[in-house]
């Protein structure tokens, strides 16, 4: 008989966190390959950028200020059919051109 103790229902806790991370992670497998695209791309316009993530699953682009960085960036998303839309200080949102219904990417100027 199986008896219910404090560690397994941390376990089955901890296994159905894990569950739902992994889905996360599945759901936006293609923000992530985007975003690694973006990255070398900005690279090749002369921007510094790293594709990156925060945990669970969300993916962003890193980029060091640079005083063309909207008109470099919004030409390369542009090619993606994404926008590049000022959200707070040093943020910007890469948007879907005809208002895609997906989660917005994050672009955070960083050094």
């Amino acid at each position: 008989m199986f008896r219910k103790s404090l560690f397994s229902a941390a376990l089955k806790h901890t296994s159905q966190q894990l569950i739902y991370t992994m889905q996360q992670l599945e759901a936006r497998r293609d923000d992530f390959e985007l975003v690694e695209g973006l990255a070398v791309a900005a690279r090749d316009a002369g921007l510094v950028s790293e594709a990156m993530f925060a945990p669970p699953a969300t993916p962003y682009l890193k980029v060091q200020p640079h005083d063309e960085l909207a008109q470099r960036l919004g030409g390369i998303v542009s090619k993606h059919g994404l926008n590049l839309v000022p959200s707070t200080a040093g943020i910007w949102l890469l948007v879907g051109l005809h208002g895609a219904p997906r989660p917005a990417i994050e672009v955070r100027e960083q050094t």
